[in-house]
Protein backbone atom coordinates (compact mmCIF):
# COMPACT_ATOMS: atom_id res chain seq x y z
CA UNK A 1 0.00 0.00 0.00
CA UNK A 2 1.42 3.43 -0.73
CA UNK A 3 2.03 5.71 1.97
CA UNK A 4 -0.63 7.98 3.34
CA UNK A 5 -0.47 11.86 2.86
CA UNK A 6 -0.34 14.93 4.65
CA UNK A 7 -2.20 17.41 2.38
CA UNK A 8 -3.45 20.89 3.20
CA UNK A 9 -5.94 22.36 0.34
CA UNK A 10 -6.64 26.58 0.57
CA UNK A 11 -8.82 28.43 -1.17
CA UNK A 12 -8.92 32.14 -0.12
CA UNK A 13 -12.23 33.33 -1.86
CA UNK A 14 -15.52 34.65 -0.86
CA UNK A 15 -17.52 32.86 -3.17
CA UNK A 16 -18.76 29.08 -3.67
CA UNK A 17 -18.77 27.91 -7.19
CA UNK A 18 -16.31 25.37 -8.93
CA UNK A 19 -13.24 26.14 -7.69
CA UNK A 20 -14.69 25.42 -3.94
CA UNK A 21 -16.63 22.25 -5.22
CA UNK A 22 -13.23 20.94 -6.54
CA UNK A 23 -11.71 21.25 -2.92
CA UNK A 24 -14.28 20.24 -1.12
CA UNK A 25 -14.92 17.00 -3.23
CA UNK A 26 -11.02 16.59 -3.59
CA UNK A 27 -10.83 16.89 0.06
CA UNK A 28 -13.40 14.22 1.22
CA UNK A 29 -12.51 11.98 -1.54
CA UNK A 30 -8.63 12.00 -0.81
CA UNK A 31 -10.06 11.10 2.80
CA UNK A 32 -11.63 8.16 2.19
CA UNK A 33 -8.31 6.92 0.63
CA UNK A 34 -6.40 7.29 4.03
CA UNK A 35 -4.90 10.81 3.64
CA UNK A 36 -4.66 13.23 6.27
CA UNK A 37 -6.56 16.69 4.85
CA UNK A 38 -7.15 19.86 6.32
CA UNK A 39 -8.97 22.61 4.51
CA UNK A 40 -7.87 26.03 4.64
CA UNK A 41 -10.33 28.85 3.78
CA UNK A 42 -11.91 32.00 4.93
CA UNK A 43 -13.75 31.61 8.69
CA UNK A 44 -17.08 32.81 7.18
CA UNK A 45 -18.36 31.24 3.94
CA UNK A 46 -20.01 28.25 2.22
CA UNK A 47 -17.13 25.80 2.05
CA UNK A 48 -16.07 26.33 5.65
CA UNK A 49 -20.06 25.09 6.33
CA UNK A 50 -20.11 22.24 3.31
CA UNK A 51 -16.30 21.06 5.12
CA UNK A 52 -17.85 20.87 8.83
CA UNK A 53 -20.65 18.64 7.55
CA UNK A 54 -18.51 16.38 5.63
CA UNK A 55 -16.23 15.95 9.01
CA UNK A 56 -13.11 17.71 6.77
CA UNK A 57 -10.96 18.79 9.70
CA UNK A 58 -10.46 22.78 8.55
CA UNK A 59 -7.96 25.89 9.08
CA UNK A 60 -9.56 28.59 8.86
CA UNK A 61 -7.69 31.84 7.68
CA UNK A 62 -9.87 35.33 7.14
CA UNK A 63 -7.37 36.05 3.63
CA UNK A 64 -7.93 39.83 3.00
CA UNK A 65 -8.45 40.71 -0.61
CA UNK A 66 -4.64 42.05 -0.45
CA UNK A 67 -2.14 43.31 2.08
CA UNK A 68 -0.94 41.24 5.04
CA UNK A 69 0.54 38.52 3.14
CA UNK A 70 3.80 38.27 5.28
CA UNK A 71 1.11 37.31 8.31
CA UNK A 72 -0.42 34.30 6.17
CA UNK A 73 2.52 33.11 5.08
CA UNK A 74 3.66 33.21 8.60
CA UNK A 75 0.42 31.19 9.77
CA UNK A 76 0.70 28.77 6.87
CA UNK A 77 4.31 27.91 7.55
CA UNK A 78 3.42 27.30 11.67
CA UNK A 79 1.11 25.16 10.32
CA UNK A 80 2.60 23.20 7.87
CA UNK A 81 5.38 22.72 10.03
CA UNK A 82 3.38 21.57 13.16
CA UNK A 83 1.08 18.95 10.92
CA UNK A 84 4.08 17.84 8.97
CA UNK A 85 2.10 18.68 5.89
CA UNK A 86 3.92 16.87 2.67
CA UNK A 87 2.03 18.83 0.30
CA UNK A 88 0.00 22.46 -0.15
CA UNK A 89 -2.98 22.27 -2.14
CA UNK A 90 -3.47 25.95 -3.54
CA UNK A 91 -6.49 27.17 -5.22
CA UNK A 92 -7.05 30.74 -5.83
CA UNK A 93 -4.66 33.82 -6.17
CA UNK A 94 -4.30 34.99 -2.68
CA UNK A 95 -3.67 31.59 -1.15
CA UNK A 96 -1.46 30.77 -4.19
CA UNK A 97 0.93 33.17 -3.14
CA UNK A 98 1.04 32.77 0.45
CA UNK A 99 1.10 28.85 0.13
CA UNK A 100 3.99 29.41 -1.84
CA UNK A 101 5.99 31.95 0.45
CA UNK A 102 5.12 29.45 3.31
CA UNK A 103 6.91 26.51 1.40
CA UNK A 104 9.92 28.23 1.08
CA UNK A 105 13.52 26.34 2.24
CA UNK A 106 10.47 23.82 3.42
CA UNK A 107 10.04 19.62 2.36
CA UNK A 108 6.60 20.88 2.32
CA UNK A 109 5.54 20.50 -1.87
CA UNK A 110 3.84 23.25 -3.55
CA UNK A 111 1.40 22.58 -6.20
CA UNK A 112 -1.28 24.88 -7.15
CA UNK A 113 -4.62 24.41 -9.60
CA UNK A 114 -5.67 27.05 -12.46
CA UNK A 115 -8.93 27.14 -12.36
CA UNK A 116 -9.63 29.63 -14.86
CA UNK A 117 -8.27 30.31 -17.84
CA UNK A 118 -6.83 33.65 -16.90
CA UNK A 119 -3.13 34.25 -16.53
CA UNK A 120 -1.86 34.23 -13.17
CA UNK A 121 1.36 36.36 -13.67
CA UNK A 122 0.91 39.60 -13.18
CA UNK A 123 3.84 41.08 -11.00
CA UNK A 124 7.54 40.37 -9.75
CA UNK A 125 5.76 38.34 -6.57
CA UNK A 126 3.88 36.23 -9.22
CA UNK A 127 6.83 35.67 -11.29
CA UNK A 128 9.24 34.18 -8.32
CA UNK A 129 6.37 32.32 -7.06
CA UNK A 130 5.56 30.81 -10.06
CA UNK A 131 8.76 30.20 -10.88
CA UNK A 132 11.04 29.25 -8.31
CA UNK A 133 8.32 28.19 -5.13
CA UNK A 134 5.51 26.18 -7.08
CA UNK A 135 6.31 22.42 -7.66
CA UNK A 136 4.04 21.81 -10.07
CA UNK A 137 0.58 23.19 -11.91
CA UNK A 138 -2.53 21.28 -12.16
CA UNK A 139 -4.27 22.70 -15.19
CA UNK A 140 -8.53 22.22 -15.53
CA UNK A 141 -8.06 21.40 -19.27
CA UNK A 142 -5.70 21.61 -21.70
CA UNK A 143 -6.28 25.48 -22.97
CA UNK A 144 -5.66 26.36 -19.12
CA UNK A 145 -2.43 24.40 -19.83
CA UNK A 146 -1.62 26.15 -22.93
CA UNK A 147 -2.38 29.69 -21.46
CA UNK A 148 0.63 28.49 -18.60
CA UNK A 149 3.09 27.96 -20.55
CA UNK A 150 2.56 30.40 -23.81
CA UNK A 151 1.39 33.17 -21.75
CA UNK A 152 2.96 32.92 -18.58
CA UNK A 153 6.36 31.12 -20.10
CA UNK A 154 6.11 28.49 -17.34
CA UNK A 155 7.66 24.87 -18.44
CA UNK A 156 5.51 22.39 -19.61
CA UNK A 157 7.11 19.86 -17.58
CA UNK A 158 5.79 21.42 -14.52
CA UNK A 159 1.70 21.64 -15.82
CA UNK A 160 -0.23 18.63 -15.37
CA UNK A 161 -3.29 18.47 -16.92
CA UNK A 162 -6.04 16.69 -15.71
CA UNK A 163 -10.16 16.71 -15.45
CA UNK A 164 -12.40 17.20 -13.00
CA UNK A 165 -15.28 14.96 -11.81
CA UNK A 166 -18.38 14.41 -9.77
CA UNK A 167 -19.69 11.76 -7.56
CA UNK A 168 -21.93 9.93 -9.86
CA UNK A 169 -23.98 8.13 -6.58
CA UNK A 170 -24.60 11.72 -4.92
CA UNK A 171 -26.02 13.09 -8.40
CA UNK A 172 -28.21 9.82 -9.08
CA UNK A 173 -31.53 11.63 -10.42
CA UNK A 174 -33.99 11.48 -7.53
CA UNK A 175 -37.59 10.42 -9.35
CA UNK A 176 -39.26 11.68 -5.40
CA UNK A 177 -37.13 14.94 -5.69
CA UNK A 178 -37.99 15.62 -9.26
CA UNK A 179 -41.87 15.66 -8.50
CA UNK A 180 -41.41 17.87 -5.58
CA UNK A 181 -39.83 20.42 -7.02
CA UNK A 182 -41.73 20.79 -10.39
CA UNK A 183 -44.95 21.17 -8.14
CA UNK A 184 -42.86 24.03 -6.34
CA UNK A 185 -42.17 25.92 -10.11
CA UNK A 186 -45.81 24.94 -11.20
CA UNK A 187 -45.02 22.45 -13.61
CA UNK A 188 -46.87 19.66 -14.72
CA UNK A 189 -45.63 16.73 -16.61
CA UNK A 190 -46.54 18.27 -19.88
CA UNK A 191 -43.60 21.21 -19.46
CA UNK A 192 -40.47 20.53 -20.96
CA UNK A 193 -37.95 21.88 -18.37
CA UNK A 194 -34.85 23.75 -19.64
CA UNK A 195 -32.04 24.04 -17.03
CA UNK A 196 -28.99 26.24 -16.20
CA UNK A 197 -26.52 26.66 -13.24
CA UNK A 198 -23.97 29.55 -12.88
CA UNK A 199 -24.27 32.66 -11.26
CA UNK A 200 -25.80 35.79 -12.64
CA UNK A 201 -22.48 37.39 -14.34
CA UNK A 202 -21.39 38.14 -18.29
CA UNK A 203 -18.49 34.98 -18.52
CA UNK A 204 -22.12 32.84 -18.47
CA UNK A 205 -23.74 34.17 -21.07
CA UNK A 206 -27.40 33.94 -19.75
CA UNK A 207 -28.94 36.70 -21.89
CA UNK A 208 -28.15 34.46 -25.39
CA UNK A 209 -29.76 31.79 -23.73
CA UNK A 210 -33.18 33.99 -22.60
CA UNK A 211 -32.81 35.01 -26.71
CA UNK A 212 -32.69 31.71 -27.57
CA UNK A 213 -35.57 30.50 -25.55
CA UNK A 214 -37.73 32.88 -26.70
CA UNK A 215 -37.72 31.59 -29.94
CA UNK A 216 -38.06 28.37 -28.37
CA UNK A 217 -41.51 29.45 -26.73
CA UNK A 218 -42.96 30.77 -30.27
CA UNK A 219 -42.87 26.52 -31.19
CA UNK A 220 -42.99 24.78 -28.33
CA UNK A 221 -45.42 26.54 -25.47
CA UNK A 222 -45.14 24.23 -22.87
CA UNK A 223 -41.23 24.70 -22.36
CA UNK A 224 -40.01 26.45 -19.15
CA UNK A 225 -36.52 27.92 -18.25
CA UNK A 226 -35.13 27.84 -15.10
CA UNK A 227 -31.85 29.63 -14.01
CA UNK A 228 -30.19 28.85 -10.68
CA UNK A 229 -28.09 31.07 -9.20
CA UNK A 230 -27.31 34.93 -8.36
CA UNK A 231 -25.17 37.44 -9.22
CA UNK A 232 -24.88 41.09 -10.55
CA UNK A 233 -27.01 40.31 -13.55
CA UNK A 234 -29.82 39.37 -11.27
CA UNK A 235 -32.31 41.81 -12.35
CA UNK A 236 -31.28 43.09 -15.93
CA UNK A 237 -31.63 39.66 -16.49
CA UNK A 238 -35.17 39.79 -15.28
CA UNK A 239 -36.00 42.62 -17.41
CA UNK A 240 -34.62 41.09 -20.43
CA UNK A 241 -37.07 37.92 -20.20
CA UNK A 242 -39.69 40.61 -19.43
CA UNK A 243 -38.95 42.18 -22.39
CA UNK A 244 -38.71 39.12 -24.73
CA UNK A 245 -42.37 38.24 -23.37
CA UNK A 246 -41.30 35.32 -21.89
CA UNK A 247 -41.09 36.13 -18.02
CA UNK A 248 -43.68 33.50 -17.23
CA UNK A 249 -42.13 31.03 -18.65
CA UNK A 250 -38.52 31.70 -16.69
CA UNK A 251 -38.01 31.09 -13.25
CA UNK A 252 -35.39 32.50 -11.41
CA UNK A 253 -34.34 30.73 -8.07
CA UNK A 254 -31.21 32.87 -6.99
CA UNK A 255 -28.65 30.95 -4.89
CA UNK A 256 -29.66 26.91 -4.53
CA UNK A 257 -27.62 24.17 -2.40
CA UNK A 258 -30.11 21.44 -3.46
CA UNK A 259 -28.69 20.91 -6.45
CA UNK A 260 -29.48 17.21 -7.18
CA UNK A 261 -33.27 17.65 -6.24
CA UNK A 262 -33.17 20.52 -9.00
CA UNK A 263 -31.33 18.78 -11.71
CA UNK A 264 -33.96 16.24 -11.48
CA UNK A 265 -36.50 18.21 -12.09
CA UNK A 266 -34.93 19.23 -15.40
CA UNK A 267 -35.30 17.66 -19.17
CA UNK A 268 -32.57 19.70 -21.15
CA UNK A 269 -29.53 21.09 -19.84
CA UNK A 270 -28.16 24.08 -21.45
CA UNK A 271 -24.43 25.33 -20.88
CA UNK A 272 -24.28 29.28 -22.44
CA UNK A 273 -21.00 30.74 -21.68
CA UNK A 274 -19.16 32.80 -23.72
CA UNK A 275 -15.46 32.95 -24.60
CA UNK A 276 -13.32 35.32 -22.80
CA UNK A 277 -14.67 34.92 -19.26
CA UNK A 278 -11.80 32.42 -18.15
CA UNK A 279 -14.77 28.90 -18.26
CA UNK A 280 -13.19 25.67 -18.21
CA UNK A 281 -14.15 22.08 -17.54
CA UNK A 282 -17.81 23.05 -15.63
CA UNK A 283 -18.64 21.06 -13.04
CA UNK A 284 -22.73 22.26 -13.76
CA UNK A 285 -22.06 19.90 -16.97
CA UNK A 286 -20.51 17.10 -15.49
CA UNK A 287 -23.58 17.18 -12.91
CA UNK A 288 -26.36 17.33 -15.29
CA UNK A 289 -24.52 14.11 -16.95
CA UNK A 290 -24.68 12.44 -13.94
CA UNK A 291 -28.28 13.11 -14.03
CA UNK A 292 -29.07 11.16 -17.13
CA UNK A 293 -29.42 15.03 -18.86
CA UNK A 294 -28.64 15.88 -22.55
CA UNK A 295 -26.78 18.67 -22.95
CA UNK A 296 -26.46 21.58 -25.24
CA UNK A 297 -22.79 23.49 -24.21
CA UNK A 298 -21.41 26.54 -26.21
CA UNK A 299 -17.68 25.95 -27.85
CA UNK A 300 -15.95 27.48 -24.93
CA UNK A 301 -12.42 26.10 -23.50
CA UNK A 302 -12.65 22.86 -22.22
CA UNK A 303 -16.14 22.65 -21.58
CA UNK A 304 -16.34 20.66 -25.09
CA UNK A 305 -14.67 17.88 -23.79
CA UNK A 306 -18.32 17.13 -21.90
CA UNK A 307 -20.04 16.34 -25.00
CA UNK A 308 -20.08 13.63 -27.57
CA UNK A 309 -21.77 15.56 -30.76
CA UNK A 310 -25.18 14.07 -31.80
CA UNK A 311 -24.17 11.31 -28.87
CA UNK A 312 -24.93 12.97 -25.32
CA UNK A 313 -25.73 16.77 -26.78
CA UNK A 314 -24.75 19.42 -28.96
CA UNK A 315 -22.09 22.09 -29.19
CA UNK A 316 -23.12 25.56 -30.61
CA UNK A 317 -20.84 28.94 -31.07
CA UNK A 318 -21.04 31.31 -28.23
CA UNK A 319 -23.28 34.31 -28.42
CA UNK A 320 -25.31 32.51 -30.85
CA UNK A 321 -28.65 32.36 -29.88
CA UNK A 322 -30.03 31.37 -33.07
CA UNK A 323 -27.52 28.10 -33.09
CA UNK A 324 -28.86 27.85 -29.05
CA UNK A 325 -32.69 27.67 -29.95
CA UNK A 326 -32.16 25.53 -32.85
CA UNK A 327 -30.70 22.61 -30.77
CA UNK A 328 -33.20 23.69 -27.77
CA UNK A 329 -36.53 22.99 -30.45
CA UNK A 330 -34.92 19.66 -31.74
CA UNK A 331 -35.13 18.35 -28.30
CA UNK A 332 -38.19 20.05 -26.86
CA UNK A 333 -39.87 18.51 -29.35
CA UNK A 334 -38.29 14.84 -29.02
CA UNK A 335 -38.32 13.52 -25.06
CA UNK A 336 -37.37 9.99 -26.70
CA UNK A 337 -34.32 11.93 -28.14
CA UNK A 338 -33.44 13.48 -24.70
CA UNK A 339 -33.89 9.89 -22.84
CA UNK A 340 -31.47 8.48 -25.40
CA UNK A 341 -29.21 11.19 -24.99
CA UNK A 342 -29.35 11.53 -21.43
CA UNK A 343 -28.75 7.70 -21.00
CA UNK A 344 -25.67 8.55 -23.31
CA UNK A 345 -24.47 11.21 -20.70
CA UNK A 346 -24.17 8.99 -18.01
CA UNK A 347 -22.51 6.17 -19.70
CA UNK A 348 -19.86 8.90 -20.71
CA UNK A 349 -20.33 10.54 -17.53
CA UNK A 350 -18.59 6.98 -15.93
CA UNK A 351 -16.01 6.67 -18.08
CA UNK A 352 -14.04 9.66 -17.81
CA UNK A 353 -15.37 12.30 -15.55
CA UNK A 354 -16.30 10.68 -11.88
CA UNK A 355 -14.38 11.63 -8.57
CA UNK A 356 -12.81 8.81 -8.45
CA UNK A 357 -11.12 9.39 -11.71
CA UNK A 358 -10.33 13.25 -10.87
CA UNK A 359 -9.04 12.03 -7.15
CA UNK A 360 -6.50 9.19 -8.86
CA UNK A 361 -5.08 11.91 -11.38
CA UNK A 362 -4.10 14.54 -8.10
CA UNK A 363 -3.00 11.23 -6.48
CA UNK A 364 -0.60 10.55 -9.05
CA UNK A 365 0.46 13.66 -9.63
CA UNK A 366 1.30 14.23 -5.76
CA UNK A 367 3.23 11.70 -5.64
CA UNK A 368 5.29 12.10 -9.22
CA UNK A 369 6.02 15.53 -7.57
CA UNK A 370 7.05 14.09 -4.40
CA UNK A 371 9.06 11.51 -6.05
CA UNK A 372 11.25 14.39 -8.53
CA UNK A 373 11.39 16.67 -5.36
CA UNK A 374 14.03 13.58 -3.74
CA UNK A 375 16.05 13.50 -6.60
Amino acid sequence: MSESLRILLTDSTDIYGGGQFFVLELAKALRARDHAVWVSCKPMNLLREKCERAGVPLFPLDFPPKGQLLKFVSRLRRFIGEREIHIIHTNSNYDRTAGAFATWRRDTVHVTNVHSLHSIQHNLTHRIRNRTLTDHFLADGVQVRDMLVNHDHIPASRVSVFYHGVNPAEMQRDERQRGIVRAQFGFTDEHVVVGHVGRLVPMKGQKYLLNAFAEVVMNNPNARLVLVGDGDLREELSLLAQTLGIHRQVTFTGFRDDLRALYSSFDIYVHSSVEGGGETISFAVQQALAQELPVIVTNVADVVENVREGVNGFVVPDRDAKALAQKLMMLAGNRSLCITMGKESRKYLLERFTTEHMVSSVEKIYRNVLENRKK
